[in-house]
């Protein structure tokens, strides 16, 4: 996404609200300390003579479960920048990939970089902080992410183990875990798996169209004039490229194995992708994303078996849409039916990493008061998590989870005017149309960023 492209959608977002859904993000700068406070209204309380039973809750989120039907699980964040966002979908995974087999673990992030985190998981070289750096989003680069990469490292390691003491060999690889992402912001990483593939496999085809995108890359797509041209040639090239691909899939195949060939297909799908984003209306930007990345959705559980996990900002996981658009939520709830299950996100206070136009990170803080965190008032506990279903037999949670109200919901950055009105940083939903479950705090903190040796993030 070009500066002029990220200007637009800022100025969206200042008239409707349409940056409530997403990440997009440009250079980035060190961090600053910029506490602020804004407080949105609403008492949080139930009609005189009603009261939710806080017994159908849950504190320990080792005690989540889902449907045994459901094949998706998706666990949206009110704000990008939030560690117990970042805590929590690594904590739903664990249990996930613990007791129901799921393997997959799907982020809002470039789809060429996760496959450095998939290659790292599985042994490869580098650290986990390098893997974390390569998904494409500066918001991303956290140590809370960098943890989950590692512990699912150690989990891929123990089965490895395991293998070597005579577990048979493919068994035990249909158990390792994965990570995928399912976005396509980004060029160069998928440049780089579509080529080593072709490099090894049709190295003339290879060359032909190392050379005809040659100049496709993040750098071009940096400028704040970027040449269209470049981008109209290379969708056309890129069309060609999946032809030629699958005519010499059998060689390619061959070669490097069906596993590399899909991925590497993919990776020239995302840049299909990427310059039809590129090249749309910034009216049609949000749709079309939103389709691709549920169209990379569909495309996982054609290649895994198992359950999948994926995780993105509640305006993309949740069932109905916020902003006027066919979200990925929406669109996997028509698709799979009750195989999708959706758990959202919400905090009454919200500490925050923000990055505004320039790239430069500051923490900001705003307040929503609404039915959901009103709850944890009667509680010990800083969170619970509450399955609508579960809880659909008791007055007070039909009241609280059928009841439209504001949550939060914060993108990568919002401008200092934004954070006067809680307009720009809330949206109103019907919490048990939108999700199936949601996970509530009374506060939440800024994530922790790993910063290169020049402090920058």
């Amino acid at each position: 996404m070009n500066m002029k492209r990220l200007s637009a959608m800022f100025m969206t977002a200042a008239l409707c609200g349409l940056l409530l859904t997403g990440c997009g993000e440009e250079e980035v700068k060190p961090v600053e300390k910029m506490p602020r406070e804004t407080a949105a209204g609403g008492t949080g309380e139930l009609p005189d003579g009603i009261s939710a039973d806080l017994s159908a809750v849950r504190t320990d989120i080792g005690q989540i479960s889902v449907p045994e039907n459901v094949r998706i699980v998706g666990l949206g964040e009110a704000s990008h920048g939030v560690k117990e966002y970042h805590l929590m979908k690594g904590e739903v995974f664990k249990v996930l990939a613990e007791r129901r087999g799921c393997r997959s673990f799907v982020i809002e992030g470039d789809f060429g970089g996760a496959l450095k985190v998939e290659d790292y998981i599985h042994g490869g070289p580098g650290t986990a902080q390098e893997a974390v750096k390569e998904i494409g989003f500066s918001i991303y680069h956290t140590q809370e992410l960098v943890d989950l990469v590692e512990w699912m490292r150690a989990y891929n390691d123990k089965i490895g183990a395991e293998s070597d003491g005579g577990v048979d060999g493919q068994a035990a690889a249909d158990e390792t875990l994965h990570f995928y992402g399912m976005d396509m912001q980004r060029i160069d990483n998928n440049k780089e798996y579509l080529f080593s593939v072709l490099e090894q496999s049709v190295p003339a085809l290879c060359e032909t169209y190392r050379t005809a995108l040659e100049g496709l890359t993040d750098e071009k797509r940096m400028e704040a004039e970027p040449d269209r041209e470049i981008f109209q040639k290379a969708q056309t090239d890129i069309e060609a490229l999946l032809k030629d691909m699958d005519a010499a899939e059998q060689e390619i195949v061959s070669a490097a194995g069906q596993t590399a060939f899909d991925r590497a297909r993919e990776c020239a799908n995302t840049l299909r992708e990427f310059t039809e984003l590129f090249l749309c209306d910034d009216s049609d930007y949000n749709t079309m994303r939103d389709q691709f990345m549920f169209e990379k959705v569909r495309w996982f559980t054609e290649q895994e078996s198992g359950m999948l996990f994926i995780n993105g900002h509640n305006g993309h996981i949740g069932k109905t849409p916020v902003a006027g658009y066919a979200c990925l939520g929406q669109l996997l709830a028509d698709s799979f039916g009750e195989k999708y299950f959706a758990i959202g996100t919400d905090a009454e206070q919200t500490v925050f990493n923000s990055q505004d136009m320039e790239g430069n990170f500051t923490v900001q803080e705003v307040s929503n008061r609404n039915l959901l965190n009103g709850q944890l008032d009667g509680m010990d506990s800083d969170f619970y998590y509450v399955d609508f279903a579960e809880a659909a037999e008791d007055e007070g949670w039909q009241a609280v989870s059928g009841e439209k109200q504001k949550i939060v919901t914060l993108n990568v950055g919002i401008s200092e005017g934004q954070l006067r009105s809680p307009m720009y940083y809330t949206t109103s939903i019907v919490p048990e149309d939108t999700f199936d479950g949601m996970i509530v705090f009374r506060k939440v903190s800024p994530t922790t960023f790993i910063a290169d040796k020049d402090g920058s993030v």
